[in-house]
């Protein structure tokens, strides 16, 4: 279990990390997931196309996950 005084964030520093870090992995998992749906359906797409939807999808995905997290955060 992580300390915060160890890490002497804010809790909007550890709102973004968080968000950053999902999205990332995130990222990745589509990449793959994507790539192999798509060619099963038969459609040729190539890896830097998927990519380049990826990093589109990925910034959607990390200014919801900031924006969700911070809205409970200011509920408690």
């Amino acid at each position: 279990r992580v300390r915060r005084d160890v890490w002497r964030m804010t809790a909007r520093q550890l709102h973004a990390l968080e968000s950053t870090t999902n999205v990332i992995v995130g990222y990745f998992i589509n990449l793959v997931l994507v790539y192999i749906f798509l060619h099963g359906l038969g459609y040729e797409i190539r890896m830097h196309e998927n990519a380049g939807m990826g990093v589109v999808l990925a910034l959607v995905a990390f200014v919801r996950g900031y924006c969700v997290r911070t809205a409970f955060y200011r509920l408690t």
